[in-house]
């Protein structure tokens, strides 16, 4: 390195002459190694210097370019997370609202069920009520019956056990009476589908609890029906009166105006399902169910002594009792008691006539409304007046033997449009409204 150094920095002399005079430089190595050194570094950094200024502005551009694409790709992020975020605040506004319209339709059939159950509940007190104050009398003989059983009594009831066919009908038709009432049209995702299809199965459920309660109803019906057809009487008349007089407005009760009742819809889409149109054909059969109820209530189905008696003569014909060798018409039944014995009043109605009327002695009559009438005669004291208000077993007088009598007993009739008919139809028509 020495020698190579040495070769190339030798010792130089520099003459220089100016104005005639001549000056002498002389240049050592390690000058002259100094001054190359500093050439050299001046010479790489104008070098640099130069690379730098030609490049610069493509790196700054480069470097601008990297920002601009770090940016972009921050503002997707954050455009998708904004989206994300949309897609998540309108799916859950799909899912309250079609929450609210779930519950809001559940609530209106909870409702409408409801008011049925609770209507068919009123009706079977009613008809517990008349069963109990039936049993009070006992059998036409005076004796308590032993059965405790009921044909007419099964509040609501019991769970129906339907064919598993039928409840899937009933789903896949309360699944599509959904569907048509859905807030967010094509939208099925799993939340969604869950939630309609256990609605759509409560729906179902719903709908066979009223089938088995249209069925109690229809049952309770028919077993009226029966009960109306054993009087022997005209039972559309009788029906059909009390029929008109639900509909009528009493004159007599203008303030009196209140209404009640479900709500149940007929222009909606919901009207158009199975649980709708069934709730509105049940409300038809529980105002025919009321309305044979209140022909029942308003039938003279007791009998009109509660204490041991024995029937003496019954309805048709008979020896006379007074005139023992001929034959004559009994229209009515005899009821034989120890004096003074109570008799009671055999339905609900109005006091007609409290009096004298010929043979009958002391007579009570009572109208029960829609051409029903009955008749109690030979009576020893009469307890109550024309005009009066009685409920069914209510004393109306004492058993004695006034009139064409023969011995301490009630004449008992009960007469339709006028015409007597047989009393003993009644008092076992009573008799099944609480003996199984």
């Amino acid at each position: 390195m020495g020698r190579v150094f040495g070769r190339l920095f030798r010792e130089r002399q520099i003459y220089h002459r100016a104005d005639g005079v001549v000056r002498f430089v002389k240049l050592s190595s390690r000058t002259q190694l100094v001054m190359a050194v500093v050439m050299g570094a001046s010479l790489l950094w104008v070098a640099y210097s130069s690379v730098n200024v030609v490049f610069k502005e493509q790196i700054i551009v480069s470097k601008d370019q990297e920002r601009r694409d770090q940016e972009a790709a921050y503002r997707r992020r954050l455009q998708t997370a904004e989206t994300a975020y949309d897609q998540v605040n309108a799916l859950n506004y799909i899912y309250a609202r079609e929450f609210d319209a779930t519950i809001t339709g559940l609530k209106g059939q909870h409702d409408a069920l409801r008011s049925l159950v609770e209507n068919k509940s009123a009706i079977d007190r009613r008809i517990e009520a008349l069963s109990e104050t039936l049993s009070a009398t006992g059998a036409p003989g005076g004796k308590q019956s032993d059965s405790t059983n009921r044909l007419m009594i099964d509040p609501v009831g019991r769970e129906p056990t339907p064919r598993q066919s039928r409840i899937s009908a009933l789903r896949d038709d309360a699944l599509r009476g959904i569907l048509e009432q859905r807030v967010a049209e094509g939208i099925d995702d799993e939340v969604l589908a869950d939630m309609r299809s256990e609605t759509a199965d409560l729906s179902a459920r719903q709908v066979v609890l009223m089938a088995s309660l249209e069925e109690d109803m229809r049952k309770s019906i028919r077993e009226m029906a029966e009960i109306l057809q054993h009087t022997g009487i005209d039972v559309a008349t009788i029906v059909d009166g009390y029929r008109l007089a639900a509909v009528t407005p009493d004159p007599s009760a203008e303030d009196y105006t209140g209404q009640g009742g479900p709500l149940i819809p007929v222009t909606s889409v919901a009207s158009s399902t199975t649980y709708f149109k069934s709730a509105a054909r049940i409300d038809e059969i529980m105002t025919e169910m009321r309305t044979l109820n209140t022909a029942i209530e308003n039938l003279p189905l007791s009998n009109p002594i509660a204490v041991r008696h024995r029937m003496s003569s019954t309805f048709g014909w008979r020896w006379d009792p007074v005139q023992k060798t001929k034959r004559a018409p009994h229209k009515g039944l005899d009821f034989a008691a120890p004096r003074n014995s109570p008799v009671l009043a055999t339905g609900k109605g109005r006091v007609s006539f409290a009096g004298v009327r010929g043979g009958f002695g002391r007579t009570v009559e009572i109208d029960h409304g829609n051409g029903l009438k009955t008749r109690y005669g030979h009576l020893n004291k009469i307890n109550v007046r024309a005009g009066q208000e009685v409920n069914m077993l209510d004393v109306i007088g004492l058993l004695g033997s006034t009139g064409r009598s023969t011995g301490n007993h009630v004449h008992y009739e009960v007469l339709f449009k006028g015409r007597q008919v047989d009393p003993l139809k009644f008092i076992e028509a009573g008799r099944y409204v609480f003996e199984s």
